[in-house]
């Protein structure tokens, strides 16, 4: 099956927000500006997955990472993630923190370790994410992971 990641557009925004919601994901702040989205298609233009990096000055927020649920397991999303982390890796970021309550294995996996969430906060204020948490009144019920990048 070929299968093609491609930096999305607001072109793909429905894709997108319809992947998300099948997760039970944030549609949020989706591809607003200081942010990057990327999506796997395949040759019918089938949405597979998605990821997406809200941009700091050092650091970058990996969110909305997902697969549609028929092509899990399959490794899509580690590769969905692994290219989010390499164009930011190029991009000449030093951090990928990520919000993730319910998948710490998988992010363990990744090279992502537990940090406190005062740390992300502090390098990411105003992410998207962030602000919108913080809004919430969610951040006391969070928890964050970090990996260096360089």
């Amino acid at each position: 099956m070929q299968i093609v990641i491609h930096e999305a557009s607001r072109a793909d925004l429905a894709k997108i927000q319809t992947i998300l919601r099948q997760a039970q994901l944030s549609t949020d702040d989706i591809l607003v500006e200081g942010t990057r989205y990327w999506l796997a298609e395949d040759a019918d233009r089938s949405p597979i997955g998605v990821v997406g990096l809200e941009l700091g000055r050092t650091a970058v927020l990996l969110r909305s990472a997902t697969v549609n649920p028929s092509f899990q397991g399959q490794g899509w999303g580690t590769s969905l993630v692994q290219w989010a982390l390499d164009t930011a890796t190029c991009t000449g970021y030093h951090y990928a923190y990520l919000f993730s309550t319910g998948a710490g294995a998988y992010w363990q996996r990744l090279q992502f370790q537990e940090v406190p969430v005062a740390e992300l906060v502090a390098a990411l204020p105003e992410a998207p994410q962030v602000k919108q948490y913080e809004q919430l009144g969610w951040l006391p019920t969070e928890i964050a992971w970090r990996r260096n990048l360089k």
